[in-house]
């Protein structure tokens, strides 16, 4: 065993710690990117519901689970479209369900980001701070730069 020390934030001094803050996406979005991304689902043999699902908690944007994608329908359209480019990154990912939740998250929010940025769709403002979130340090975005660059130039591949 290890003596460790542990203190409640009111007995520390010093400046606050940053908060990220992930906004939803909003505003103009790209209808024919949609389209595609729809098709490469469809060519994939995946699932899309847009079904209200009120048992997930509230914050949670969008879900694959096998085969099945599930988008939350109440969100802005940009925001919609973002979430179904990180689901079918998911998908894409080898062994997504076996490695760290961080990891396929990075991997996943930053392959929507370069797939998106590429036909015209800048989702930086939300990619930025969720990737942040879940990376935590550096080291944890670089060690999956290789499967960004893999599972993005498919997916670009697929979608034209």
């Amino acid at each position: 065993f290890k003596v460790v020390y542990v203190f409640y934030v009111s007995q520390t001094e010093g400046k606050p710690l940053p908060e990220f803050v992930v906004p939803v996406l909003s505003g103009a979005y790209s209808e024919q990117l949609y389209g595609k991304l729809m098709g490469l689902a469809s060519k994939q043999s995946l699932a899309v519901s847009f079904e209200p699902r009120p048992e997930l908690d509230p914050s949670i944007k969008g879900a694959l689970l096998g085969k099945d994608i599930w988008v939350k329908p109440d969100e802005p359209e940009a925001q919609r479209l973002k979430t179904l480019a990180h689901e079918e990154a998911h998908y894409f990912t080898e062994a997504v369900y076996f490695i760290p939740r961080a990891d396929a998250e990075v991997i996943a929010e930053s392959v929507a980001f370069v797939v998106c940025a590429h036909s015209g769709f800048d989702t930086g403002t939300r990619s930025f701070p969720y990737v942040a979130l879940w990376a935590k340090e550096k080291k944890v975005l670089e060690q999956n730069l290789a499967s960004i660059r893999k599972i993005s130039g498919r997916m670009i591949e697929e979608v034209g």
